[in-house]
């Protein structure tokens, strides 16, 4: 019962903080009355006047907890849309839930906190990931990798030099052996150098 409590006080909080969000983000984009026009509290919104983007009211930890509680009650569909569930999840899970639990045991709670349906206004842009493995997943939607280690940044960059330095490295180690037997000195020959220093 205590979930069905969570999602009244929900919905009930965020009909009472409706006008407080319009004045704060101006008045809500015009919709097909099909419903109760809401700010989705899930996703972020921005101020029209500044510019600036305010974060969404529930985190994605509090998301998760509503989400749960809403499963476990079988009332998902009470819920907004956002980066923890989607909409068509939604609606998936819900038949799902309708098919195992039963409509005639699920847990419906109809008075005035949640009988009303909502519209809730704000898009949720949904990642897509192409393959089920956990690089694909990690990786989507991302420009570049992540910071990783020094030598996973230069490695590239290291096998290059490396390649070039190989290319003429017979070459260079001819040149060098030669001009260092240039510079070595004969044992058979007698030294020039004489000491003109005195030991004391």
């Amino acid at each position: 019962m205590s979930a069905v409590q969570a999602l009244k006080k929900f919905r009930l909080h965020e009909l009472k903080g409706l006008q407080g969000h319009i004045s704060r983000f101006g008045p809500l984009p015009a919709t097909e009355p099909s419903g109760v026009p809401l700010p989705n509290p899930f996703l972020p919104h921005k101020n029209p006047q500044t510019g600036r983007w305010a974060p969404p009211k529930y985190s994605l930890r509090r998301q998760a907890e509503l989400i749960k509680k809403a499963k476990a009650s079988n009332n998902l569909e009470l819920l907004p849309p956002g980066p923890k569930l989607s909409a068509s999840s939604a609606s998936a899970l819900s038949k799902r839930l309708d098919a195992t639990v039963g409509s005639s045991q699920k847990l419906a709670v109809l008075d005035e906190a949640l009988a009303f349906s909502v519209d809730w206004i704000g898009k949720s842009e949904q990642k897509v990931t192409n393959g089920s493995d956990m690089g694909a997943r990690l990786y989507a939607g991302k420009k570049r990798m992540f910071k990783g280690h020094k030598w996973e940044r230069v490695r590239e960059r290291r096998a290059a030099h490396h390649s070039m330095l190989l290319k003429d490295m017979d070459k260079r180690v001819r040149r060098y052996k030669k001009q260092h037997l240039k510079k070595r000195p004969n044992p058979l020959k007698v030294s020039r150098k004489t000491s003109t220093k005195l030991p004391f």
